[in-house]
């Protein structure tokens, strides 16, 4: 988690982006050798292998079909993004539901702190800073309860606070994922801080796959998950969604 400690806000920044090393992806690697005479267009064991294509540098770098979803933490269960990993960005995303056809209306939330406590929650487990995802699913536990509402709304206040307010957070979320008037990740998170400390928020459009897919191009994978998370997406039913996303 995002937890080195009170100099980090109690931020794990290995997490944020689930312990990836972009740099490392071609170290020691020598193409010239490891490459040498092989048709890139062939598979192995029936599986395609990398294709190259331009950089912005201008450079050939591997490209790789990748997929995220349909289950992860932190990720809306049962969306899958399919992408082409072109050094370590993410290009050509596209995005859906699995079994888009046979999936409920989607319900209007009747308690919308609690909701955005469990966004903010699962935002913040993808961000890695379990100590504040758990207290962000205590508060929203106890607001089902009578008992225990009061001591919830001031842990609610507390973790919302505490978050909107992290300079850590901040530098890992702010400037990416923008989206017009609706800001970028870090925006929209601490828009669910205010509603999880019961503050009284504007509503924003809902946000269309297309437009995800949008915002993720260009992105690192742990930005992708992050911008992700940053959205309330829900499933919908998709009359006409790309076929071969539902494999």
């Amino acid at each position: 988690g995002m937890d080195h400690g009170s100099g980090h806000e109690g931020m794990d920044h290995g997490s944020g982006h689930e312990g990836m090393d972009h740099g490392s992806g071609h170290e020691g690697m020598d193409h010239g050798s490891g490459h040498e005479g092989m048709d890139h267009g062939s598979e192995v064991a029936g599986l395609p292998m990398a294709m190259t294509g331009p950089d912005r540098d201008g450079l050939e770098l591997d490209v790789l079909k990748v997929a995220l979803g349909p289950v992860l933490p932190g990720w809306p269960t049962g969306l899958v993004l399919r992408a082409d990993l072109q050094g370590d960005v993410l290009t050509s995303a596209e995005l859906a539901w699995l079994d888009a056809g046979t999936l409920p209306a989607v319900e209007a939330d009747h308690h919308p702190q609690g909701a955005a406590l469990d966004r903010l929650a699962r935002f913040l487990d993808v961000a890695g800073w379990p100590t504040a995802a758990r207290d962000a699913r205590r508060a929203r536990d106890g607001m089902a309860e009578e008992a225990s509402r009061a001591e919830a709304q001031r842990l609610a206040e507390a973790v919302a606070r505490r978050v909107s307010r992290s300079r850590t957070l901040a530098w890992t979320a702010g400037g990416i994922g923008r989206r017009g008037s609706g800001g970028d990740a870090l925006d929209r998170v601490r828009r669910w801080c205010d509603m999880a400390s019961g503050q009284p928020v504007e509503d924003v459009p809902a946000t269309s796959l297309d437009d995800v897919a949008a915002l993720v191009e260009g992105a690192e994978i742990g930005s992708a998950r992050l911008i992700v998370a940053s959205l309330d997406l829900r499933p919908v039913s998709a009359v006409s969604a790309p076929e071969h996303l539902h494999a």
